[in-house]
């Protein structure tokens, strides 16, 4: 049977505060895993405009909102991002809707 009767504070210390290091980083190794993944590009249509944000949805379905945004709906921009991340990395405009 395991005792900690014999094993000093320090000891006991350093043995909960691994433990805790790999439960956190169990929990949270997709999100570490996510925020190393490969950068993806491609070109989509803005989708919707409301005051000074535009609105784009990649092909991975989540809508990423650009702010201050100077393109109308329609024009087609070259964005970069992070697969399930929210927000984009770069982009700029490929195609304009009015020419």
């Amino acid at each position: 049977m395991l005792s900690f009767q014999n094993i000093s504070m320090w000891k006991l210390a350093l043995i909960f505060i691994v433990a805790g290091i790999v439960i956190i980083i169990a929990l949270l190794g997709s999100s570490a895993k996510n925020l190393f993944s490969k950068a993806i590009t491609e070109d989509v249509p803005v989708k919707l405009k409301k005051d000074n944000e535009c609105v784009v949805e990649p092909s991975d379905s989540i809508p990423r909102v650009i702010p201050n945004c100077s393109y109308a709906v329609g024009d087609i921009l070259s964005v970069t991002y992070k697969s399930t991340q929210p927000t984009l990395e770069k982009y700029e405009l490929k195609n304009s809707s009015s020419s």
